[in-house]
């Protein structure tokens, strides 16, 4: 994590941010497995100075990613467009004016969490696991492509984020399939970036018909897929052990 966001801090590199982020990410989801197992969930709360830092770095991203958006379907909204690049330019010039104060509060999480850090049960991480997976399958039982279903990618991904983390715990008693799980994760998160191209392209000033009708195509196939994908999630998701 560190790495990734020193190198944005040196080279402006939005490629470097998002590995920043996806650190980011991974760590949230280790700390928030052990918290919620722990009798005493402090970790979470260390990690929150980092929390701030990934949501500056998010904003930037924001405007990045529209861009990108504004490239793929060949928008021609030069305000729109400037708009997008001065707010990510503008927005990577104040993380990197904050570079100094946002390392030394990643530091300080760090010594924070260590000091925190406890032992955790295999069961308990066990019990963790087969609770989670149980209400994925219930969410997606009674799938609906709303926000509830970007929440359950969250849950997906904080499973697979942990499953070297667990995989000792797990042996032996849930076989999880990391491929299945990837693949669900990974159209749910498509058919999420297709939805805010939706937002982006019918919003006031911007608005496009042929890219709204192109990108409603693709929302159609991405649906179908994630609905051949959540039968069954139960069978698909474990290869062996019970629920």
């Amino acid at each position: 994590m560190l790495a990734h966001f020193k190198s944005f801090i040196k080279t402006d590199a939005q490629e470097e941010l998002h590995l920043f982020r996806v650190q980011v990410k991974k760590l949230r989801a280790m700390l928030e497995l052990l918290d919620i197992v722990s009798s005493k969930p402090y970790l979470s709360k260390d990690f929150k100075p980092v929390k701030k830092i990934f949501k500056h770095g998010g904003d930037i991203r924001s405007a990045y990613v529209n861009l990108q958006f504004g490239v793929r379907y060949q928008l021609k909204n030069e305000e729109f467009l400037m708009g997008q690049l001065y707010t990510m330019e503008t927005g990577t010039n104040d993380f990197k004016i904050f570079g100094r104060k946002y390392l030394k509060a990643i530091k300080e999480a760090h010594h924070e969490i260590a000091d925190d850090l406890r032992p955790v049960d295999n069961k308990a991480i066990v019990g963790f696991y087969k609770t989670r997976l149980d209400e994925i399958a219930i969410a997606l039982d009674k799938l609906q492509f709303n926000d509830g279903l970007h929440d359950t990618r969250k849950q997906i991904k904080m499973l697979v984020y942990n499953r070297k983390l667990a995989q000792e715990a797990l042996d032996g008693k849930l076989h999880i399939d990391n491929d299945y799980l990837d693949k669900l994760q990974d159209t749910i998160g498509n058919w999420h970036d297709n939805i805010l191209a939706l937002e982006l392209f019918s919003s006031e000033g911007v608005a496009h018909k042929p890219i709204i009708t192109k990108i409603k195509r693709q929302n159609i196939r991405l649906k179908r897929s994630i609905t051949v994908l959540a039968q069954n999630f139960e069978k698909k998701a474990v290869l062996s052990g019970t629920l």
